[in-house]
Order: C-alpha cells, then structure tokens, then sequence
C-alpha cells in the first residue's frame, strides 16, 4: 500500500514540532493526512470497518497523549501505524477472551443467585453525591480549551453523530473524533487528579 505523501519531510516534521509545542491544529492537520491510509491499513489488520474506524481514531488520540515521545527516529506515520497495529491486536485478543463479571462470578462462587432486594431509589447520601459528581464534571468540562470543550459537548452530552458535529463546527469527521478523544483524557485526567490525588 503507497504510503501518502501530501507533506514532504521538512514539512511533516514543522507539524509535528508545533504539536508537540501545543499547537491542536497542527495534530489536526496531521490527522486530515493520514486518516485515510490509517483506516485502509486497520481494515486489513482487524479485519471489519467498524472495528478499523474506532482503532484508527483511538490510534490518533494515543499519539496525541505520546507526541511529546516521538522522536522522529523513524517516520510519523510508521510510528501511528505500530500504534494502531497494537490496538487492533489487544482488541482481536480481547474478543477472544471469554468475559465473566464480577457479580456473575460472586454468584457462582456463594451458589445461589443476588438476593439483595432492589433499592426503592437514591439515599439523601447518594443524591448528594450525585450532585458533587455533576457539578464536578461540568466544571472539568468547562475548563476545556475550544473548540475541544464544545465537540466534547455535542457528541458526550447532546448526543450528536461525529457527522453532525462535524458539520455544525466546519470541521471534518476525523478532527472531531481527535478532538473528543483529546477532551476526553483531558477530562479523564482532571477527575483522576481530583477524586484520586493524581497529577
């Protein structure tokens, strides 16, 4: 398969050094380039197109959260396709697992089936709870940059197709599918670091 080659190298290399600098559109850029290739490249590795769409698109927001790892010691779409190539095996490894929960698995270990009565509704407690949970992620949600926040928005919240979300900002699929994925360990992250402690 022909490797594209829209960017010369001096070019490529230009985005890649101001996305590392934090620049998203010079990452979005990257991904309207190789967003084609990616996803023919997963289709023959997983074998479906679903499955190739949502690896290429988790391939991208993986690199996002390594760019400041790439050293160019081999091109950029190489190291996105080791990315993606692992993603696409761990998935295929995954369906092949046979899946128990955990309360399945309680069950058969006491050997009698859930006893516990189901609960009338949420304790005084638990809607408190609720309520810090809520106000905590609108507020991580707002403390985005844009347009990260209002994709995150549409897509988490309004519950708008990438395509519409896409259209509604003038942006393409593939930048909006960057940009969640980006919102989303951003949020990730600020939740870890406020229920958890973690940096």
């Amino acid at each position: 398969m022909p490797l594209p080659s829209h960017l010369s190298p001096r070019q490529e290399t230009a985005l890649i050094q101001a996305a590392q600098a934090g620049d998203a559109g010079a990452f979005d850029r990257l991904v309207e380039e190789y967003r084609d290739y990616l996803y023919r490249l997963m289709v023959r590795a997983c074998h479906h197109p679903n499955d190739a769409e949502e690896v290429a698109s988790e391939a991208f927001a993986r690199a996002y959260e390594r760019l400041c790892q790439f050293e160019g010691r081999s091109s950029f779409i190489t190291w996105l396709g080791r990315i993606a190539t692992n993603l696409c095996f761990r998935r295929r490894e995954k369906a092949e697992l046979p899946s128990v929960s955990l309360e399945d698995r309680a069950r058969e270990e006491e050997g009698h089936p859930d006893r516990t009565p189901p609960a009338d509704g949420p304790t005084p407690e638990q809607r408190a709870l609720q309520e810090e949970m809520k106000r905590t992620i609108l507020g991580a949600i707002a403390a985005l940059p844009e347009p990260d926040q209002t994709v995150l928005r549409l897509r988490d919240i309004e519950q708008l197709t990438a395509a519409e979300t896409a259209e509604r900002m003038g942006l393409t699929v593939a930048a909006v599918k960057a940009r969640l994925h980006r919102s989303r360990v951003r949020l990730r992250e600020h939740l870890n670091a406020y229920f958890f402690g973690e940096e």
